[in-house]
């Protein structure tokens, strides 16, 4: 089951629009043009909504696609999420490149042990400086934002799967159930039992 429940490094976050058609049809431009019009939490949201119905999709035939398909959105709302992130980079911050390394490398290895000194050579930096620069570009410190991005494929996964506690817990990099249930209602507010139980008592 564990090996169901992982998230496969390969998975990415898809671009909210993506131009893939070599000719230009009429219906396809209109949609463009209707997006380009949309505010950038409206764009965010009609992506949410589509991977939210690709996990769904996948979850009747394949539980790894699901899975896959949960960590693209997992790592979609870790980049949206915190309110403290100012629209341009803050004076001290990571580069452009830097943040885009950093929150591919979170998101590959979510399910494994992530230690600052190994984000920090990613973009050779000092883990010191490396710290300051992450905090002034996500608004967090580093620590806080990996919590966080485990505990949303975790909730993702309690909605998707039926998987336990201790296989989510798992398979978002997690020590352990404990560990897991303590971070959880930090985040949240609540266990992660109780949040799951209301969540399907909601979806009925």
């Amino acid at each position: 089951m564990h090996a169901q429940l992982a998230i496969s490094a390969a998975a990415r976050p898809m671009p909210a629009i993506m131009a893939c058609q070599q000719e230009a049809d009429p219906r396809v431009t209109g949609k463009q043009a209707n997006l380009k019009s949309m505010r950038p939490q409206d764009l965010m949201a009609v992506e949410v909504d589509r991977l939210l119905e690709d996990v769904r999709m996948a979850f009747e035939r394949d539980l790894s696609t699901a899975t896959r398909a949960a960590g693209r959105l997992a790592a979609l709302l870790a980049s949206k999420l915190p309110q403290q992130i100012a629209a341009e980079p803050a004076r001290g911050g990571l580069a452009p490149w830097q943040k885009c390394k950093v929150q591919n490398y979170i998101e590959d290895q979510l399910e494994r042990s992530i230690l600052i000194k190994d984000l920090a050579k990613l973009v050779s930096l000092s883990s010191s400086h490396f710290c300051r620069a992450f905090k002034e570009s996500f608004g967090e410190t580093p620590h806080a934002y990996i919590v966080r991005a485990r505990i949303e494929r975790a909730r993702i996964l309690m909605l998707t799967t039926s998987g336990s506690l201790s296989e989510i817990a798992f398979s978002c990099g997690l020590a352990d159930q404990a560990h897991f249930c303590r971070w959880f209602r930090q985040t949240i507010g609540m266990t992660p039992g109780a949040w799951r139980r209301s969540h399907a008592m909601a979806a009925d």
